[in-house]
């Protein structure tokens, strides 16, 4: 008999199952949140940051199965924290990521740059890279006319998940916030072949994030949409009564 046959004729299982379901649920629901705390504060990585948070929230180094929370989560759980907690300075550094990425974008024009990512979705933080698609049949192409423009490059393989990219090439510029000190920030521009531009990006969780822009939650946005959302941004915080 299925778990489904024997909730239906015995009402104390199916109470157990529907309470056990509950207590994950919540569990992974602060995993998220701890989680999204050590990504903001400390710069881990995802992967890193669940499995940390899971350890000291159950005790146990390694979360047994079903208990971590799944990356869109934890990303949702993360935009939250920062416009809890990071306020008019959070407001500021995206600002400043996002016209870094237009910027650039901006030069790259030829290879029809995308911005992906932290940055575009809003859960940026100061440990964060931007991170722009290009789409060209040749990544040598781009990595000529970066070092004509003598920027120093350093060249990857992409990840094994990443099956139709090129290469990953990188590289760091400096630029601060308004008001502050220059910083560091590293520029990812993964490559691809043009025809992956036709391939719609993975719409997500974050459809679900109703303060979103439709642009930051769109997965993938062209120079022109960047502009259109800086500058519809802006608007909105000129409005009188706006909360950065």
């Amino acid at each position: 008999m299925g778990d489904r046959a024997l909730a239906e004729e015995n009402p104390q299982f199916r109470e157990s199952v529907v309470k056990t379901l509950r207590e994950r649920n919540r569990l992974q629901r602060e995993i998220a949140a701890a989680a999204a705390r050590l990504m903001a504060e400390d710069g881990a990585q995802c992967a890193q940051a669940k499995h940390m948070a899971a350890a000291r929230l159950t005790g146990q180094a390694r979360a047994a199965h079903g208990i971590l929370p799944d990356n869109d989560q934890v990303e949702a759980a993360l935009r939250e924290y920062l416009r809890t907690f990071g306020g008019a300075a959070h407001a500021a550094l995206l600002l400043h990521l996002r016209e870094l990425a237009v910027e650039w974008m901006d030069r790259l024009q030829t290879y029809a740059p995308h911005l992906v990512g932290a940055v575009l979705n809003g859960s940026a933080t100061r440990h964060s890279h931007v991170h722009l698609n290009l789409y060209t049949e040749s990544a040598k192409e781009v990595e000529m006319a970066l070092l004509d423009r003598g920027v120093r490059i350093g060249v990857d393989l992409p990840t094994e998940r990443d099956l139709h990219a090129q290469e990953v090439i990188g590289f760091v510029v400096r630029a601060g916030v308004r008001g502050s000190r220059d910083q560091s920030t590293a520029i990812l521009l993964t490559i691809y072949d043009p025809a992956a531009l036709r391939v719609a990006p993975p719409s997500r969780a974050r459809n679900a994030d109703t303060l979103l822009h439709p642009i930051e939650r769109c997965g993938r946005a062209s120079l022109p949409m960047m502009r259109q959302l800086l500058a519809e941004t802006a608007a909105s915080a000129q409005r009188p009564g706006h909360l950065a």
